[in-house]
């Protein structure tokens, strides 16, 4: 309740804004009382729809099937709000949703306010006939609905109630009844979050996939004899790799100059060593361990950094491992496809996949992940899939199963409880005691987590550094030297790990220049060095003397990627059952509201309205794939900062394992919709309509997947989309026709709407040269001068204009047909049946333009770091 209260307030704000030029602008009636109830009426409406919106994410489990029912209710709502279909063109089995519909009540309470004081004059081509030699109205008829014989005029509330079925002293009830759907949907919303509840339980349930495959379990007898992630003993260089920084600075830009957050730090890391980086919130340990392992994006980066005493190869990201904080993975594979996938992409092409396998099977024994191996991982709100401490171990796995010289962590026991905590930092140790060089960052660990901690980098505020060494046993060595330093005896039964981290928060002490000072610091710049000339004698390892950005072709990324795209989304059954029942209900909803078209005026008009709705609804199509793109994006950025694969593959990828799922969707869109709609049966016009709408399905596709790419969160894409597609279907030619845009529009946006384009080819598809038959209600009627027949008085004027006289020889009551052909229609839209083709060839040049402004977003925008 406090939260509508708030957005009620917020509401009228934007409201009155948007009112305020909208009105004006489109020169409105311009009273005070016109304008307020303007502006109270859309006020209203706006705050009804958006407790509507808020009912629909309450009260659904999940976006995608949120977006479903919301885009299928609002899409009834939009086709029978009374514009599209008037209330008496309605089938009575539609007819009653208008009633509860609240756009329906809004937009007639909008137009009885702005037509009520309205006289329309009729001029130029709203008399039949017109022109020169026809200026007396006794032998004119006026074509705007409610007009009266002889009348040049037709006032307001007339031409509502005759054209729209919209009574103007009925606006305070429509105004109400808006008022009764936002109480209803607030009070239903409340009760939903008090007694529904959605999400994960307490514990998570493990879903397998049902076919597993068969493979060479790794046992301990196998890992024992040939372990692939070590090849000598601890403390051996030929695993892990040596990590030497000197002197390391960096600033970031901020406003008014720049601002240092590391200074002058200097270490190393070497093979068979479990390092820890800690220090107090906002000393930096998160941002040298991203500088350490080459993630850093901006800002100036400074010092001296090698690796095996060489400087650090184009390789170096994809060599070693980044376990970030946050456990990102694709949530519908299982846990031995995630590893195989990391492995395929990250090891040598000279290694076959036969030994990748076998080396990943050595990889789950080594984590104690068998029970799991075919489990899929999930997602941790939604209760199914493997639990926290599994997919902080998976995290670790990937990193591993790239044969990694050195593995960074961040805050590895991040989210964890106590037991979950050890049992990760046990296995940190147990990879270090097997060769491997581990550096992690850590925050306030308990003793037991940091006695198995090897050695300690620790940091002050500033990003300075206050110690680095070994830790020793029981910590002894760590605490000899600040007790040496001036330092309070650590109490036996104290935490190490809080006490250092207390005594570098104390700003009493320049611990920072107390290391400077030390005669540790010139030690371990001493063995810096010594472990950088040896190292140089043995040079880079084989497989990072390659200078490759990536371990694999181009090519190759791209099917690998592809394959597992293709395999989550045969797994999405939600997604995929979504697009399939949106386009199925959609179909039928459009279909069932125009069944029956025939060839009368007012059928003609509405297969235009149809087929302008079959465009719009393509932006369900758009809001389906936001979403599931910024989810692929997410995990795309984390794999992408190893040097998986690039940008040339995800992008590929994404468009690609959407295609034949689209074009399902797309198909049973047409089949539904096409025939029950009553639309041209001739087989090419068929084939024509079948390939456009296919067409233009990827292109919203293509669309929502270019709106996410350069969307930094879901929220951003959710409010450009329907900019975007409010604007096209706004400017493409049927709502507001060619020749009554303002100039601006007309050599702009007309052009840039892609919607335009399909709806030329396909209204002139469905269209051309076919007959129209007009009933009596369509027929104008006027009366020719006396002894003068219906085609002497007007003959000349219908060859000239539209249509035809139904009775030419009569002296009375000529009846006048405004279309002969539906050409005559889409011409007045300023459409060309000959353009087809042409427009088809544009769409594919839009669906072009998507896909490049997408890959190059996606190569240019980085997670800042």
């Amino acid at each position: 309740m406090v939260q509508s209260a708030i957005e009620i307030v917020l509401t009228i704000i934007k409201c009155a804004v948007f009112a305020s030029e909208v009105y004006f602008a489109t020169n409105l009636t311009r009273t005070a009382p016109a304008f307020f109830t303007f502006t109270l009426v859309l006020t209203a409406l706006c705050t009804c729809m958006t407790e509507f919106f808020r009912l629909m994410g309450n009260g659904m489990p999940d976006i995608d099937t949120g977006l479903t029912v919301s885009g299928i209710t609002l899409l009834f709502w939009i086709m029978l709000s009374g514009y599209m279909q008037t209330t008496a063109q309605m089938h009575g089995y539609f007819r009653w949703i208008s009633y509860i519909d609240p756009l329906a009540y809004g937009f007639k309470a909008m137009m009885a306010n702005e037509f009520k004081g309205l006289e329309l004059k009729c001029t130029g081509a709203s008399l039949v006939p017109s022109g020169p030699g026809f200026d007396n109205v006794a032998h004119q008829v006026c074509t705007l609905p409610g007009a009266r014989p002889g009348e040049l005029f037709v006032q307001g509330r007339d031409y509502l109630a005759q054209a729209l079925q919209i009574y103007v002293d009925d606006r305070w009830k429509h105004f109400a009844a808006i008022i009764g759907f936002w109480a209803l949907f607030v009070i239903a919303s409340a009760l939903i979050v008090e007694f529904v509840e959605f999400g994960a339980s307490s514990h998570s349930i493990n879903v397998y996939k049902r076919r597993r495959p068969r493979v060479n379990l790794a046992t301990e007898d196998l890992v024992a004899e040939s372990s692939k992630l070590s090849h000598s003993t601890e403390g051996s260089t030929a695993s892990g790799s040596t990590l030497t920084w000197k002197y390391i600075n960096y600033t970031v830009p901020v406003k008014g100059g720049s601002k240092q957050l590391l200074d002058n730090v200097s270490g190393y890391l070497k093979p068979g060593t479990l390092t820890a980086l800690m220090g107090a919130s906002g000393a930096g340990k998160t941002t040298l361990l991203d500088a350490l392992s080459q993630r850093k994006t901006i800002g100036t980066l400074r010092g001296e950094m090698l690796m095996s005493g060489m400087p650090l190869p184009r390789s170096f990201r994809r060599s070693t491992g980044y376990a970030e904080q946050q456990d990102v993975h694709a949530s519908l594979i299982t846990v031995r496809e995630a590893l195989r996938f990391s492995a395929y992409l990250r090891q040598s092409a000279l290694v076959p996949d036969t030994e990748k396998n076998e080396y990943v099977e050595r990889v789950i024994y080594l984590l104690d992940m068998g029970g799991i191996s075919d489990c899929l991982i999930g997602e941790p709100e939604s209760g199914e899939g493997i639990s926290l401490e599994e997919r902080k171990r998976l995290t670790i796995g990937i990193e591993l199963v790239s044969r990694p010289k050195i593995l960074f962590l961040d805050e590895p026991t991040s989210g964890l409880d106590a037991q979950a905590s050890f049992n990760v930092v046990q296995l940190l140790r147990r990879l270090a005691g097997e060769g491997l060089t581990i550096l992690c960052t850590v925050h306030q660990p308990s003793s037991m987590l940091f006695e198995q901690f090897t050695s300690l980098l620790l940091l002050a505020r500033g990003g300075q550094a206050v110690y680095f060494g070994e830790l020793g046993e029981d910590a002894q060595t760590m605490l000899g030297y600040f007790e040496r330093c001036g330092a309070p005896k650590c109490p036996p039964t104290a935490n190490p790990a809080e006490y250092i981290l207390s005594l570098a928060g104390n700003t009493d002490i320049d611990w920072p220049q107390m290391w400077r000072d030390s005669p540790e610091l010139d030690t371990m710049l001493a063995e810096l060095d010594r472990i950088n000339q040896d190292s140089r004698a043995h040079g880079l390892p084989s497989d990072l003397d390659d200078n490759r950005r990536f371990a694999r072709s181009y090519w190759y990324q791209i099917v690998r990627v592809t394959r597992r795209m293709l395999l989550v989304y045969w797994r999405n059954l939600d997604y995929q059952l979504t697009n399939f029942i949106l386009q199925i209900i959609a179909a039928l909803c459009i279909g069932l509201a125009y069944l029956g078209l025939n060839d009368s005026v007012a059928h003609l008009v509405n297969k235009a309205n149809a087929l302008f709705l079959a465009a719009c609804l393509n932006i369900f199509i758009t809001n389906q794939v936001v979403p599931e793109y910024l989810r692929q994006k997410r995990l795309y950025r984390r794999e992408s900062s190893t040097n998986q694969y690039g940008s040339l593959a995800f992008t590929v990828s994404t468009f690609v394992t959407e295609l034949p799922f689209l074009i399902a969707a797309c198909t049973l869109f047409v089949v539904v919709y096409y025939w029950t709609a009553g639309l041209n049966t001739s087989p090419d016009r068929i084939g024509f309509f079948y390939l456009s709408y296919i067409v233009l399905g990827i292109y919203s596709m293509s669309l929502g997947q270019t709106i996410a790419s350069i969307s930094a969160s879901e929220s951003m894409a959710v409010m450009l989309t329907p900019v975007c597609t409010t604007v096209f279907a706004l400017y493409c030619g049927i709502l507001l026709p060619y020749s009554l845009l303002p100039s601006v529009w007309r050599y702009t946006l007309y052009w840039l709407s892609p919607y335009r384009y399909w709806l030329e080819s396909i209204v002139s598809n469905e269209l051309h040269s076919v007959p129209v038959r007009c009933r009596a209600n369509e027929l104008f009627v006027f009366d020719p001068p006396a002894n003068t027949t219906c085609l002497e008085y007007a003959g000349e004027w219908v060859s000239q204009a539209t249509g035809y006289l139904q009775n030419p020889e009569a002296t009375l009551a000529c009846n006048y047909c405004q279309f002969k052909v539906g050409n005559e229609y889409y011409k007045t839209l300023d459409w060309n049946f000959d353009n087809r083709w042409r427009n088809l060839g544009i769409l594919f040049a839009f669906i072009a333009a998507n896909i490049a402004i997408g890959a190059v977003v996606i190569r240019l925008i980085k997670s800042k770091r």
